[in-house]
């Protein structure tokens, strides 16, 4: 141990005995606003834990602080103060539950509405239980909780939240929540079951600000709705995790202290304009610091990744089966009643004038869209209607025509994402995200975020992130399109290198140089159907194929 770190353990030690022995020398004023600078950074931190790295920001917060609140005032007599806890803990992470299952799958604006929308939700409707079943405005809470009691309390949750938070992040479900909030759909293809993890971490977040709720009741001593459910408490807690920075564990505690100190300077100077100025400061924090305080030095913070352990792929019999597979928009018949059958080792070309239905069929093989009719079999499962994250999981990986990198996470975290929700995929060591990358031709410092890669690298990455899937069958969206001659000619080098390692693949391609050189199959399509298919030498001579890309006339 150097002499450096020696005195940041002994800083550290008497900063935390400093902070704990905090009641036994502060007097009322500053014991109340220690408390108050504990229930905000319990508040914001859970609060970031979820809207950080996924981006959906919510506004419910006043909703389960509220619920935690009315829940301890409720069994206040009926209950042990722990036990009181318990309740407020299990109702705010049924009904986070409840709405999350529903709501998650918004998105955007759309989720903003709502989760600010629940909050008065659930306030009209205790409203509604109070003066019409309780013959009441409020509640009256007697405890014997002192101040001092209440503060350390507080002081373990906020432990209790911030080592969650670690141990989330340093987790496979942190890097999936970071991978959801740069590209949801690329992680979801990446085996990732995005809903389930957003609603797990949004019970865990709601858990804390239940909690919370229920032990800053007896404080107040009178509770009635407008307490209990003050919009303003949400709208505080955004403010301050984006001054602090969001997407990183420390950064709401490094807003919630100034801004504790100035909401109070505030409360007591301003008490009239107190909204209006919250606004400003909200306006000034996204346009000055978007990325918060902790953006401005994150580049000094250290960066873990996990890594994978390699899991071996299988193929066995007939790999993948498409039978009368169609798709319909309306009346629009995408496409039409396609078959066909791949063995392990083909590569298949899916050919055909644009709008032909190439890259709805691929949608279909990867569970982006549900056929409307027809089964999709890989191996004996059958995978039609299942979604992509399962059907990447069972070993069926793509590539996009519109190549979709997560930008800021870094070469690793995309390539991880995929490599450690496979099936079976346990952390581990091992070199393997080295291995494809290197596979790729991707030689870029392995923290290079991946939007700050060239448009062939970041085709490269991708590649690399569907082959972490260890796919038994992988689909190139028209992965060649738009590269140079020098770059054509690498990647067609690339994927006959796939080719002969034994990987199967349908590819979706324009460049014919590419399908006569790799495939060994052809499937043509025009207008939704399948109109001819075999090797590329007789599908390209065929009559119907050469009039599908000329016209009658020129055929």
């Amino acid at each position: 141990m150097t002499g450096r770190n020696a005195i940041l353990i002994v800083l550290g030690l008497l900063t935390s005995a400093a902070i704990l022995a905090f009641p036994l020398y502060a007097n009322g004023y500053y014991l109340a606003l220690g408390i108050s600078i504990l229930y905000f950074t319990v508040l914001a931190t859970a609060w970031a834990m979820f809207s950080g790295p996924t981006r959906y920001i919510s506004l419910a917060t006043a909703a389960f602080f509220g619920i935690g609140a009315y829940c301890a005032a409720v069994t206040a007599d009926t209950l042990s103060w722990p036990l009181q806890l318990v309740v407020a803990a299990a109702t705010g992470a049924v009904v986070a539950g409840v709405t999350g299952l529903s709501t998650l799958r918004l998105s955007g604006i759309y989720f903003v509405i709502f989760s600010f929308g629940l909050a008065e939700l659930i306030r009209q409707l205790v409203i509604w239980y109070e003066v019409n079943i309780s013959k009441s405005v409020g509640r009256y809470l007697f405890s014997d909780i002192t101040q001092e009691m209440l503060y350390w309390q507080l002081l373990a949750l906020a432990a209790a939240v911030l080592l969650t938070g670690y141990l989330l992040n340093r987790s496979r479900y942190g890097l999936a929540l970071r991978a959801i909030g740069a590209d949801e759909t690329a992680a979801r293809h990446a085996g990732i079951n995005a809903t389930r993890v957003k609603l797990g971490v949004f019970v865990i977040s709601a858990v804390f600000m239940s909690v919370t709720g229920a032990m800053m009741a007896p404080r107040w001593t009178y509770i009635d709705p407008a307490i209990a459910f003050n919009p303003m408490i949400s709208f505080q807690v955004v403010i301050m995790a984006l001054l602090g920075g969001a997407g990183h564990l420390l950064g709401p505690l490094l807003g919630v202290v100034p801004l504790v100190l100035l909401f109070e300077v505030l409360t007591a100077t301003l008490p009239n304009h107190f909204s209006i100025v919250v606004g400003l400061i909200f306006i000034a924090i996204v346009m000055a610091l978007p990325q918060g305080v902790i953006g401005l030095i994150a580049p000094l913070l250290p960066r873990s990744h996990p890594k994978p352990a390699k899991e071996p792929s299988t193929v066995d019999g007939d790999l993948l089966r498409v039978e009368a597979v169609s798709k319909s928009f309306g009346g629009l018949r995408a496409v039409d009643a396609v078959s066909l059958t791949i063995q392990p080792g083909d590569i298949l070309g899916v050919i055909g004038p644009n709008g032909s239905g190439k890259t709805t069929l691929l949608n279909m093989l990867s569970g982006a869209l549900v056929p409307t009719a027809g089964t999709i079999r890989l191996g004996s499962a059958v995978i039609s209607g299942l979604p992509a994250h399962k059907i990447a999981r069972r070993g069926l990986a793509r590539t996009f025509q519109l190549v979709r990198v997560m930008p800021e996470l870094s070469i690793v975290e995309n390539v991880a994402a995929a490599a450690l929700f496979r099936a079976g995929a346990s952390a581990g060591g091992g070199t393997e995200i080295h291995d494809l990358l290197q596979l790729v031709g991707l030689d870029r410092p392995s923290d290079t975020p991946a939007g700050e890669l060239t448009y062939i690298d970041q085709k490269r990455l991708e590649l690399a992130r569907a082959l972490a899937l260890n796919p038994r069958v992988l689909l190139l969206d028209e992965w060649l399109a738009g590269l140079n001659p020098s770059e054509l000619e690498t990647g067609i080098a690339l994927i006959a290198r796939l080719r002969d390692r034994g990987l199967t693949i349908v590819m979706v391609e324009h460049v014919m140089d590419a399908i006569r050189a790799l495939c060994n199959r052809c499937l043509v399509m025009s207008a939704g159907k399948a109109i001819a298919s075999g090797t590329p030498a007789d599908v390209l001579a065929d009559r119907a194929v050469i009039a599908a890309y000329l016209g009658e006339a020129d055929a």
